[in-house]
């Protein structure tokens, strides 16, 4: 799993998110990605890669697990596609936010993908 963090000052507070593996070992993806309370502004799974829907699950919390925790929203992956979706307001995620990608759609999944999409997030510590 690769996870890398880019923050930005000018003009506004923003931090993108590129997480190259999103998946599910047990249920554990990667946790607290922004450092903090964030704002979602707008989200891509990119799942071109891989011929079957995944979901992608995101937590307002610092550590999550899928199946066990309750998940804010969960984001469909099409088959061999990307989808980006975009938030008007943005969700805030007050604790932080937690991600993990699965192969079962609801709160339960926990597999993960054999291939696993990226997902891209656009954060901002601010609402506009």
């Amino acid at each position: 799993m690769a996870l890398t963090s880019t923050f930005t000052t000018n003009p506004v507070k923003s931090i993108i998110v590129n997480q190259t593996a999103s998946t599910s070992a047990a249920g554990v993806g990667d946790n607290n990605v922004a450092g903090g309370p964030t704002y979602l502004i707008s989200a891509t799974v990119d799942n071109s890669g891989y011929g079957t829907i995944v979901y992608t699950k995101l937590f307002n919390a610092t550590a999550a697990v899928a199946g066990t925790d309750a998940a804010f929203c969960v984001l469909r992956g099409k088959a061999s596609a990307s989808k980006t979706y975009t938030f008007h307001p943005p969700l805030y995620f007050d604790a932080g936010i937690s991600i993990v990608t699965t192969t079962t759609a609801g709160q339960g999944g926990t597999t993960a993908p054999s291939t696993p999409p990226n997902v891209t997030l656009l954060l901002s510590s601010t609402a506009s």
